[in-house]
């Protein structure tokens, strides 16, 4: 399957800062290109790239789905790592 475009992508906040939403957006999209994440067709931003006092690398949330899933109110969470870069 074909990744999820970032304009598929359901936020649930509001990302401010371009530069942010840009960074988040390209995460999920990129790794919605490998194959353990290719069949979902959905994702969802829970937040946007982050640390928090007990886990410091930089990582973004998101939900990932199947339509079938997304109708059942199912979904898959994966925290999406990444360094400074976005990579």
């Amino acid at each position: 399957m074909s990744p999820i475009p970032r304009h598929a992508v359901k936020l649930t906040q509001r990302i401010r800062s371009p530069t942010m939403r840009n960074l988040t957006l390209s995460l999920i999209e990129e790794a919605t290109q490998k194959p353990d994440l290719a069949h979902f067709t959905i994702a969802i931003l829970k937040n946007p790239s982050h640390t928090s006092h007990t886990d410091l690398t930089p990582r973004a949330t998101a939900l990932f789905a199947t339509e079938e899933h997304f109708k059942n109110n199912k979904a898959q969470t994966a925290h999406i790592y990444h360094d400074e870069q976005g990579q």
